[in-house]
C-alpha cells in the first residue's frame, strides 16, 4: 500500500537516498513556483519524478492535516534490510559492527529521534520487533527528518531469538535500564562489536530481552532528574559508542 511523506525535509532525504519506489511529488496549486518548496521539486526532477499539482484541501485531507508544507511524495512502502545487510556495511566501512535494537517502542517521535542520532553516528543497522513496536511509518520518516531512508533498518519476529543470534555472531549485547547501578556506561568498554537495546518509553526492556542481554548499563545522572527520555538516552549510548572507537571517518 502506497504512503505519503510529508514535510520537506523528509521529503527531500527520501529522494536522495533513493532506496524506495516513488510514485510521484505533489505540490499544492496554491503555492507559487518558486518557494521553498524548490529545493525539493530539483531533487525530484534530477530522478525524473513524476510531479503533479493538486488543491491544498485534497493535500490536507491525504493526510489528515494541513502540516504538509504545501508538499507531499507518494511512495511504495519502506524497504526493510536483513541483518546480514548490516554487518556487510560495518566490513565495507572496515568498522565492528555497532548495531541499535529497539524493544517495543511506541512513540514515533521517539524512534525518529533515534534513527536520527543512529544515521549521524553511522549505526550500520537499527532492528525492530514486528509486533508491538511502530514500523517506519510517514510519522516516523518525518521524526527522523528522513534520517530513516538512509538506514538499514530490519524487523524481526522473534527479538530474543534475533539477540541470541547476535551474540552467537560475536556482538556483545547491551541494554539501557535507568535501574540498575552496577554497570554504569561511562565505565563499559564500548570499544567492540556491539548491539545496544533501547526499551519502551514506559515499562522499559522487557523481562525476556532484559534476561538475554549481555549487560544492563545506565547513564550516571549528575543532576536532580532521575531519568532520560528513551529517544535522548538511546541517543547518547550510540554516542558513546562511537567515540569509543576512537575516531570518526570522514
Amino acid at each position: 500500500m502506497n504512503e505519503f511523506i510529508h514535510r520537506r525535509n523528509a521529503i527531500t532525504e527520501t529522494i536522495l537516498a533513493y532506496r524506495r519506489n516513488i510514485v510521484r511529488l505533489l505540490l499544492a496549486k496554491e503555492s507559487s513556483s518558486n518557494n521553498k518548496n524548490s529545493l525539493v521539486v530539483e531533487s525530484a526532477q534530477s530522478k525524473s519524478i513524476k510531479i503533479e499539482r493538486i488543491p491544498r484541501s485534497q493535500m490536507t485531507g491525504i493526510i489528515g492535516n494541513s502540516n504538509h508544507q504545501d508538499v507531499l511524495l507518494e511512495v511504495q512502502s519502506y524497504p526493510y534490510a536483513e541483518i546480514e545487510d548490516m554487518y556487510a556495511l560495518s566490513a565495507k566501512n572496515n568498522e565492528t559492527p555497532l548495531l541499535l535494537i529497539l524493544d517495543q517502542l511506541q512513540s514515533p517521535s521517539n524512534i525518529g529521534r533515534l534513527l536520527r542520532s543512529a544515521e549521524a553516528m553511522r549505526v550500520h543497522g537499527v532492528i525492530l520487533q514486528k509486533r508491538r513496536t511502530v514500523g517506519i511509518t510517514p510519522a516516523v520518516v518525518t521524526a527522523s527528518m528522513g534520517a530513516s531512508e538512509h538506514l538499514l533498518i530490519a524487523r524481526v519476529t522473534n527479538l530474543a531469538r534475533t539477540i541470541t543470534q547476535l551474540q552467537s555472531d560475536n556482538l556483545w549485547v547491551i541494554g539501557l535500564d535507568a535501574n540498575t547501578e552496577r554497570n554504569l556506561l561511562s565505565e563499559m568498554d564500548l570499544n567492540r562489536a556491539i548491539a545496544i537495546v533501547i526499551g519502551n518509553e514506559g515499562t522499559g526492556i522487557r523481562k525476556l530481552i532484559r534476561n538475554k542481554c549481555d549487560a544492563l548499563v545506565s547513564i550516571s545522572m549528575l543532576g536532580k532528574i532521575e531519568s532520560l527520555n528513551a529517544a535522548i538516552a538511546g541517543s547518547i549510548a550510540i554516542y558513546e559508542a562511537r567515540e569509543a572507537r576512537k575516531h570518526i571517518d570522514r
